[in-house]
């Protein structure tokens, strides 16, 4: 699990973890990536996080029906993903594969996604399948647990049981998942004892499911009966409010969850 220190230094940090865009597939909605993007270089608190599966990449062993669907190969969709994101480059914090690009590796050893980040000239910000990435903010540190996720998309229930489980062998502020097509936010509170000051200390930690810019008409997920997902991308913000205990001054971690 690599760990990546962001660079940000900001009083406020919104968070966009962008993945599942699966371009190059027909039923992707290429004006919705697009505002995002112009959304975020129009913010200038806008920080990355890539969450893998932004190109379809379908094989002829892939499910369904996606190699006959697709537009361009791989390596040209990949291209296309480059350039949506070349001019926000210096913004992504943290990179992971998802399932999609895995197609490409199992079948020749070829990684999309480390070819990516080498594109844009951030390889130092690839993660491969999982990682943290931390940002500090008024001298307290923020913790985000990146991976793309795994299995069916399923229930909203069965999605977030999933993406909780991840706390249970690292500790994190939030949890992001992708792969699900979900936007979806659960939370956690954790009490963490300090024995020696005879205190305690209780954090919430933020299980967030990152959305997706698929369409569901005719697509995959309607053969299979899986249940329609609005469109969309989750974003996060997170920022210190400073406070007063007698005479010593407290910053307080503040996050919230936009879906």
């Amino acid at each position: 699990m690599k760990i990546i220190k962001s660079d940000a230094e900001l009083e406020l940090i919104t968070l966009y973890p962008l993945g599942d865009w699966h371009l190059g597939s027909e039923h992707c909605d290429v004006k919705l990536i697009n505002k995002q993007i112009k959304e975020i270089k129009n913010d200038k608190t806008a920080r990355i996080i890539l969450m893998g599966d932004l190109a379809e990449t379908a094989t002829k062993e892939s499910v369904g029906a996606g190699v006959y669907e697709q537009e361009q190969n791989a390596q040209q969709q990949m291209m296309r993903v480059k350039n949506l994101l070349y001019d926000v480059r210096h913004l992504i914090d943290g990179v992971v594969t998802g399932n999609h690009e895995e197609r490409i590796y199992k079948t020749s050893g070829f990684d999309l996604s480390l070819y990516l980040c080498q594109m844009l000239e951030i390889e130092n910000k690839y993660m491969r399948y999982q990682g943290i990435v931390g940002y500090v903010i008024g001298k307290r540190s923020y913790l985000v647990n990146v991976w793309h996720g795994s299995g069916n998309g399923g229930s909203a229930g069965t999605s977030l049981n999933r993406l909780q489980k991840q706390s249970e062998y690292v500790l994190a502020d939030i949890y992001l998942m992708g792969h699900v097509h979900k936007r979806q936010v659960h939370t956690k509170q954790m009490i963490i004892p300090n024995p020696k000051y005879e205190k305690k200390e209780i954090i919430m930690q933020y299980f967030v499911a990152t959305g997706s810019s698929l369409d569901y008409e005719n697509s995959y997920a309607e053969s299979a009966g899986m249940t329609p997902s609005q469109k969309g991308f989750t974003k996060i913000k997170m920022w210190t409010e400073r406070y007063h205990v007698s005479e010593v001054q407290e910053r307080q971690k503040r996050i919230e969850v936009i879906i």
